[in-house]
């Protein structure tokens, strides 16, 4: 069962928008607030903090409005969605399975190099 239908695209693509413009106006606040590190900006702006917060909406605000109305950023969205609805996704045994496998060969590879460490490390102690 897929949690992907086709008739959900404009709710899947209006949550990526939105996710997108969260982020984007989280990372404005970082970067502001990093430069009031650097610049002692809380002492040259009053209320710095609340322009920061505001300075942050703003930007998500735009990015979301951009993302919304921008013809060609909301095309490529369906075709990435419609791409999506294209994958196999497998089932939870092969998942399971896949996982199980990956794990063995992580242990039998991680093995091997403490294996090699270990002899190249005597054979360095007996000539050092």
């Amino acid at each position: 069962m897929s949690i992907i239908k086709s008739e959900d695209s404009a709710k899947w693509i209006n949550a990526f928008v939105a996710f997108c413009s969260v982020v984007a106006g989280f990372l404005v606040t970082r970067f502001t607030e990093q430069m009031a590190v650097w610049f002692d900006l809380e002492a040259k702006i009053s209320n710095f903090s609340v322009v920061n917060q505001a300075l942050g909406f703003v930007v998500g605000a735009a990015t979301f409005i951009y993302l919304i109305k921008f013809s060609k950023a909301h095309d490529y969205l369906k075709d990435v969605y419609n791409e999506l609805l294209k994958a196999v996704w497998p089932s939870h045994d092969t998942t399971t399975k896949m996982t199980v496998g990956i794990g063995i060969a992580l242990v039998v590879v991680a093995a091997v190099f403490v294996s090699v460490d270990f002899v190249f490390k005597k054979i360095l102690s007996f000539v050092y």
